[in-house]
C-alpha cells in the first residue's frame, strides 16, 4: 500500500524555507505552509519506506522518487494521486 498525507507547518516555520545545506522540505500552498509525507507499507501494516517532500509536489512525483525502494509485490493499493500510466506500466514491467 502507498499513501500520502499533508503535514501542516506553523507560520513561524517560514524561516525554514531559506535554502541551505539541508533542504527543509516545507512548501507553500494555498492552505499555507506544509509538507507531504509518503509512506509505503506491507500487507501487515508495517511501514517499509517513508519520504518527506514539499507540500505542493504531486503524489506521482513522490512515487517516482521512491520507485526503486518499493518492495516487490503482486498487488498495490493506492489512491488516485498515484494513478498514472507510467507508474502502472513501470510496476507491471517490474
Amino acid at each position: 500500500m502507498i499513501v500520502a498525507t499533508h503535514l501542516k507547518a506553523h507560520r513561524t516555520a517560514a524561516s525554514l524555507l531559506k535554502k541551505g545545506a539541508v533542504p527543509r522540505r516545507i512548501g507553500r500552498t494555498k492552505g499555507g505552509l506544509n509538507a507531504k509525507l509518503h509512506a509505503v507499507g506491507d500487507g501487515k501494516g508495517c511501514t517499509l519506506v517513508t519520504l518527506l517532500l514539499e507540500g505542493q509536489m504531486s503524489d506521482y512525483k513522490g512515487a517516482a522518487l521512491m520507485f526503486n525502494a518499493l518492495p516487490r509485490a503482486k498487488a498495490m493499493i493506492a489512491d488516485k494521486g498515484y494513478d498514472g500510466d507510467w507508474f502502472r506500466h513501470a510496476l507491471a514491467t517490474r
